[in-house]
């Protein structure tokens, strides 16, 4: 993996949800391999812990990985019912990029209007 990019214009999360994306289509993470910790991710990215949560919250949000509460993340082996599969390679960037921004905008609006 790399560091962050200080020419990329994207925020550090997507940065690192962006390697960790490409990690997981090159093979590197293979299907069921578990994701380094919050931690490790962080010290790797030289990012703060929650941008290494926020980074592995897009791939869930993608359907990448699945996070089990106490064991950590993995690379999801397939898709659940109901859910479409992991997007492949296709499509513009931006796109999922502003959809992921767009989520979490809405989520933290959600929070302050149940506060």
């Amino acid at each position: 993996m790399a560091s962050l990019d200080p020419d990329d214009p994207r925020a550090p999360y997507l940065q690192v949800a962006g390697g960790l994306r490409a990690a997981i289509r090159s093979g590197e993470y293979g299907p069921g391999v578990q994701l380094p910790t919050y931690q490790e991710l962080a010290e790797t990215w030289g990012v703060a812990i929650n941008t290494a949560k926020s980074a592995v919250t897009l791939l869930r949000d993608e359907g990448l990985v699945v996070t089990q509460h106490g064991k950590g993340s993995f690379v999801r082996t397939q898709a659940l019912d109901g859910e479409a599969p992991a997007r492949d390679g296709g499509g513009d960037e931006r796109v999922w990029q502003a959809i992921a921004d767009l989520r979490r905008r809405v989520t933290e609006l959600e929070g302050r209007l149940d506060s």
